[in-house]
């Protein structure tokens, strides 16, 4: 897995599970191996219920899973955690498609509209707006200046395509992986 996909990684699940699942999580990357809860938490020494509360936030969210067996000795299960790279993947791929969602709508946006700004504060206006208050900045009274979206429109399309493409490639990977 390349740093950036991990660099990814890690900021999704921060959003999703805080910053101490995410340093496990981290940890769990680097280990690269089955482990179990105890034997993680030795590693960290940090409370075995602890790293259990944090697996149990992980696997969730599709992060980690884990295989179960039983000991012969006391009966008792034991969870083997590691990293779900299968479902990182797709996690990652989501967070792209949304991305990508958000990339064309705004760029149906600055398609249909035309935009004004005020070259004082630097506030952008769509037409309405700027019709609404007589070309004229609501907040210092200068006059609103003609904004150029194409620069912007490019950007976005250049942008658009990347993602596409990379969905695309990674979509197109992982099903020659299966």
């Amino acid at each position: 897995m390349s740093s950036r996909a991990e660099e990814l990684i890690l900021s999704l699940a921060k959003d999703l599970v805080g910053e101490d699942a995410t340093e496990l999580l981290k940890f769990l990357l680097r280990k690269r191996v089955e482990m179990t809860d105890d034997d993680i938490a030795k590693e960290l020494n940090v409370k075995v219920n602890e790293i259990r509360k944090k697996l149990y936030l992980l696997s969730e969210q599709g992060f980690i899973t884990y295989r179960k067996t039983r000991d012969k000795e006391t009966g008792l299960f034991i969870y083997y955690w590691k990293v779900n790279l299968d479902q990182i993947n797709e996690l990652l791929l989501n967070r792209k498609r949304l991305v990508l969602e958000k990339l064309k709508a705004r760029y149906e946006q600055e398609k249909d509209s035309l935009y004004y700004y005020c070259p004082q504060d630097n506030i952008q206006y769509n037409f309405d707006e700027a019709l609404e208050n007589e070309f004229k900045c609501p907040k210092c009274g200068s006059p609103l200046e003609y904004y150029d979206s194409e620069k912007t429109k490019k950007f976005l399309e250049y942008k658009i395509k990347q993602i596409e493409n990379e969905i695309e490639r990674e979509t197109r990977h992982g099903s020659n992986s299966r």
